[in-house]
């Protein structure tokens, strides 16, 4: 009998998170898990995906609402899951409405903070607190982002497991006929220094740091393309001072939401996640699985993804000096890169696999669905 998984969420955008999801539906055991996914704002990006995995959809819609507990407790009682999963703050009401409805089991799970500065209104730390007290489990992705939460609402850290975000590396991986395609397509010379990016276009990614990278590298940036996939509140603003170092001879495109990510990640030469805060960047994973050298802010469980100066190159949120240093080493250097770059897919295979991800979540919800109630500590990372 198969056991029944109501995933919550707040929409079906082309975000981490989101695809995190998709990844999970798709590739665990459908002869022993049924998936059906509520979205409680939009559908979005990724609703194709979901359809072709063969997943239900419903959705419930938050405009102009304050509480969506009510409308949620109305899908559970339709649905009767055998577990409710919510993730972040835009669905943890889901935590309440699947106690009102007396489902079989609830997760929450925490995927990255709030904000930039990781600051929370009281009010919400308040609720978090409660929605993790009735929940039966409380994930996060990374270690640091289970400190910050036990911290932050003083829900104990022991009763916080980690199940880290996996990558598919048969899906990611260096092909360099598509590197060829895609670098032709966006009229990318064999000789023009590639870095790209490939996420939401939101405050907490701070693209700006990037921007202000390769203006600080004036004339010595010439040739170079900067590529950046995604769409999002920031975007006017980001074409605005891309624009400025244009002068520089830095061509810069804005592709909104690209849908074959696996071959633009290969057109690349370097990839950038110049985010404040993160949990687990799964955009950060594929340009590992790649092969790509990374560059990413040492900030939130980033660390637990890359070993700095081996499978990739840290800097500091905001650093834009330190990240300019950074581009230009790995442009002067072919070798570096290859380096990284190897390092990088190895380190994915062996400690970010999603079979690993996959058998972590399989593990977990059957041991729920059956109530023998598994240890946080084997289930986390």
């Amino acid at each position: 009998m198969q056991i029944r998984i109501l995933h919550i969420i707040d929409s079906l955008g082309n975000g981490g998170l989101e695809n995190g999801v998709v990844n999970l539906v798709r590739h665990m055991d459908s002869r022993r898990f049924e998936h059906c996914i509520c979205t409680v704002r939009e559908l979005g990006a990724n609703l194709d995906a979901v359809r072709a995995s063969g997943a239900g959809i419903t959705h419930i819609g938050k405009e102009g609402k304050r509480f969506q507990t009510p409308a949620l407790l109305r899908v559970i009682r339709e649905l009767r899951p055998d577990i409710v999963h919510t993730r972040n703050w835009g669905s943890i009401e889901g935590v309440l409405a699947a106690r009102l409805g007396r489902c079989g089991a609830t997760i929450h799970s925490e995927h990255g903070l709030e904000s930039a500065a990781g600051s929370l209104p009281q009010r919400r730390i308040w609720f978090r607190r409660l929605a993790f007290e009735l929940a039966d489990r409380v994930l996060c992705v990374s270690h640091r982002l289970k400190d910050y939460y036990s911290r932050t609402t003083g829900f104990r850290a022991r009763r916080i497991a980690v199940i880290h975000n996996g990558v598919d590396c048969g899906r990611f991986f260096p092909d360099p006929a598509a590197r060829a395609r895609i670098r032709r397509e966006l009229n990318i010379g064999d000789n023009e220094f590639c870095v790209g990016c490939v996420g939401n276009l939101l405050p907490v990614k701070d693209h700006d740091t990037l921007l202000r990278a390769l203006a600080i590298l004036g004339g010595e940036s010439k040739g170079w393309r900067v590529v950046i996939a995604g769409e999002g509140p920031t975007r006017p603003n980001l074409e605005v001072a891309a624009q400025a170092i244009g002068r520089l001879g830095v061509q810069t495109s804005f592709l909104g939401t690209w849908k074959r990510v696996p071959e633009l990640l290969n057109a690349f030469d370097v990839y950038v996640l110049p985010s404040l805060n993160e949990g687990i960047s799964n955009s950060l994973l594929e340009a590992m699985a790649t092969g790509l050298p990374v560059l990413a802010t040492d900030v939130g469980g980033t660390p637990e993804v890359v070993d700095d100066g081996r499978s990739g190159l840290l800097f500091p949120a905001g650093g834009s000096e330190k990240l300019a240093n950074r581009l230009m080493d790995l442009r002067i250097s072919t070798c570096l890169r290859e380096q990284l770059g190897r390092e990088a897919r190895r380190h994915a295979q062996e400690h970010f696999s999603i079979q690993a991800m996959v058998r972590r979540y399989e593990d977990l919800y059957e041991g729920l669905a059956g109530r023998a109630l598994p240890v946080p500590a084997l289930v986390g990372g």
